[in-house]
């Protein structure tokens, strides 16, 4: 059996179509926390959307059961960022109102995470009502390039527009 013969704008097609799905080459990280920060960072992970699971009998006709798994509540998840230290002490301030603010809904903001990769194009996730629940400081190194902070944030709520 001989193989079918696809036409140049086929194959272009499927080139075309093939490179919308390559990987997304992520080629530098920015953080916007309004006026708090806003400026690149090196390293962030915890982009997460999780919901528990319930499993449940549900009876069936003859006295059979069976089970099955449904949603549950969701699971908000922490974002840990790293980032150069700067002269910046804004995050250090915000982190001091989360101690000795009663009432956290006054310290949450939102945040944007903006990954932009080869040839600028861009990924985003909005980040609902975010608050500072650990700073670790750098590990200071005579030898070390930079100085680098760790952050870690809490949020309600993550949404990739």
């Amino acid at each position: 059996m001989v193989a079918p013969q696809h036409s140049s704008a086929a194959r272009f097609q499927e080139r075309t179509t093939m490179a919308d799905q390559d990987p997304f080459r992520a080629q530098s990280f920015y953080l916007d926390l309004g006026n708090i920060y806003q400026g690149p960072i090196l390293k962030v992970s915890g982009l997460a959307y999780e919901r528990e699971t319930k499993t449940v009998n549900q009876a069936l006709k003859g006295a059979k059961t069976q089970m099955n798994t449904i949603p549950g509540k969701y699971k908000p998840a922490t974002l840990t960022i790293q980032k150069a230290v700067t002269n910046n002490t804004k995050i250090w301030d915000w982190r001091k109102k989360v101690l000795t603010e009663r009432d956290i809904t006054k310290v949450r903001i939102n945040a944007t995470i903006v990954v932009t990769g080869e040839g600028g194009k861009e990924m985003r996730w909005d980040i609902i009502n975010v608050w500072p629940s650990r700073i670790k400081g750098p590990t200071l190194d005579a030898n070390g390039d930079k100085a680098i902070e760790e952050i870690e944030l809490c949020y309600e709520e993550i949404k990739q527009p």
